[in-house]
């Protein structure tokens, strides 16, 4: 990525919105009015998993998590894309949930938590899509029993999404106006002007620009490490499988030499 194309990135791109987020000002102010609670302070926990996560696990990086002055985290992503499952053509966004939820909470029972002591969480999606398709600002979600919807899990645990594209729903004129230059980039009030002239300011700031491009290029030596990872599992598959060696080599990419260094390692043979 070039330095123009840089300097147009807007608010929806992930490591855009986590650098706005970064200003206290704003993140506290988006909380409150998302939360319609007035949050006085706020401590930012960690602001991006090691790449080393993003390699081994689901390519998830966590993009904003604070915590506010009563100790309720509060987990912030820009969502872009509508992602759908290969074999379910469901979309993922739904279970992803389920990963940022364990991963926070994992992260703080290895610092010693008990389970009594996990903070109430948060997990805010901003999205440019409609996940659920019913035109609303906020869909919002708690554990509930199927048999008795009055009856709340006391997990503690909130999943919300935001819609840029909704209509319908009981949010706050500044959450309506922040969605919807989200979806446009048109500032609408002094908030959403606040928000841009962050992006514009960060647009133009060259060492923000430099991180950029030191992260973007590690995210791709990463993608690649994890393609050859899935590559060499495949080719141990065909190779068990006594796929012939021209067969694994048009399918995975994988030199010759590669394969059958692998099949020499699992103790199988290479069929010519």
């Amino acid at each position: 990525m070039n330095q123009s194309q840089y300097e147009a990135l807007t608010i929806q791109d992930d490591f855009m919105f986590k650098k706005v987020m970064q200003c206290k000002r704003i993140c506290m102010r988006l909380i409150s009015e998302i939360m319609q609670v007035e949050v006085r302070d706020i401590t930012y926990l960690e602001t991006e998993k090691t790449i080393e996560a993003y390699i081994e696990g689901r390519g998830i990086r966590l993009d904003v998590l604070v915590a506010d002055e009563k100790g309720t985290h509060y987990n912030i992503e820009m969502q872009v894309r509508n992602t759908v499952g290969k074999s379910t053509g469901k979309a993922l966004l739904p279970k992803r949930t389920r990963y940022y939820q364990g991963s926070i909470d994992t992260d703080m029972l290895q610092k010693g938590q008990n389970f009594d002591e996990l903070p109430p969480l948060v997990l805010i999606f901003i999205c440019a899509f409609d996940l659920f398709d019913q035109d609303r600002y906020l869909y919002e979600f708690k554990s509930r029993c199927t048999e008795d919807y009055e009856l709340v899990l006391d997990n503690e645990v909130t999943v919300m999404f935001l819609n840029a594209l909704g209509h319908r729903g009981n949010v706050s004129q500044l959450v309506k106006n922040f969605l919807q230059y989200v979806n446009d980039h048109v500032p609408k009030d002094d908030f959403t002007n606040e928000v841009e002239d962050e992006v514009v300011r960060l647009n133009h700031d060259k060492e923000v620009r430099r991180e950029f491009m030191v992260l973007s290029t590690r995210l791709k030596d990463a993608e690649m490490i994890g393609e050859e990872k899935k590559a060499r599992k495949i080719a141990i598959n065909m190779l068990k499988k006594s796929y012939e060696l021209d067969e694994i080599i048009d399918l995975t990419k994988l030199s010759e030499a590669e394969i059958r260094s692998l099949a020499q390692a699992n103790g199988v043979e290479v069929k010519e």
